[in-house]
């Protein structure tokens, strides 16, 4: 965690930035989408369509950020271009497991999420893979790492509390700052398990 934090000197600005983007996407699209279809459903349905690429655009931005290369806005909107289709259907996937998973009970819910949870780093870094193999490579990359990432989260979940505490005006931090630490443990378990 202290390494993400590292990678965030002289960065805070554009990786700000680039969180209040993505998230003013994420909510106007559900706000659109259910206007649109006039249904509560309607913002989940086009979530489903823009929220995945969102999301490997973010993952690819902060895998730059960890790299040290150079951050520009318009990496979150490359997988448009490049693997919306994959982002989409492992998406989905993740999202049907994770909901089969929940309803057995909720510790399978959780952990199933903890499995799949470096599935838009590899769709980031392997723009080829299909959504099948992104899950597969993801689980294996998890296998003895899901306590690990459990406790970061947790450490997030606490920061956020914090946050509130600030009438959420620390979000603004906290969001770069967690998107730098899931992308450091990207790195850290995906070279344990090459």
């Amino acid at each position: 965690m202290k390494e993400a934090q590292e990678s965030l000197k002289g960065k805070w600005g554009i990786s700000i930035a680039a969180c209040l983007i993505a998230t003013i996407i994420t909510i106007l699209v559900s706000f659109i989408g259910g206007y649109l279809i006039n249904e509560d459903w309607g913002g989940n349905i086009l979530s489903l369509l823009i929220v995945p690429p969102i999301g490997v655009g973010m993952a690819l931005f902060f895998l730059n950020l960890y790299d040290g290369k150079k951050l520009e806005i318009s990496t979150i909107f490359n997988p448009f271009k490049e693997v919306w289709l994959n982002s989409v259907l492992a998406y989905f996937m993740m999202i049907v497991i994770i909901f089969i998973g929940s309803i057995l009970l909720i510790i399978p819910g959780i952990i199933a999420s903890l499995m799949f949870s470096q599935v838009l780093y590899i769709i980031a870094e392997d723009n080829k893979i299909d959504p099948y193999n992104a899950l597969v490579k993801s689980k294996k990359m998890m296998e003895g790492n899901k306590w690990k990432l459990f406790k970061i989260i947790l450490i997030i979940i606490l920061l956020a509390i914090v946050c509130v505490l600030t009438l959420g005006i620390g979000f603004i931090w906290l969001a770069p700052y967690q998107n730098a630490v899931y992308a450091k443990f990207y790195n850290v378990v995906k070279v344990g398990k090459d």
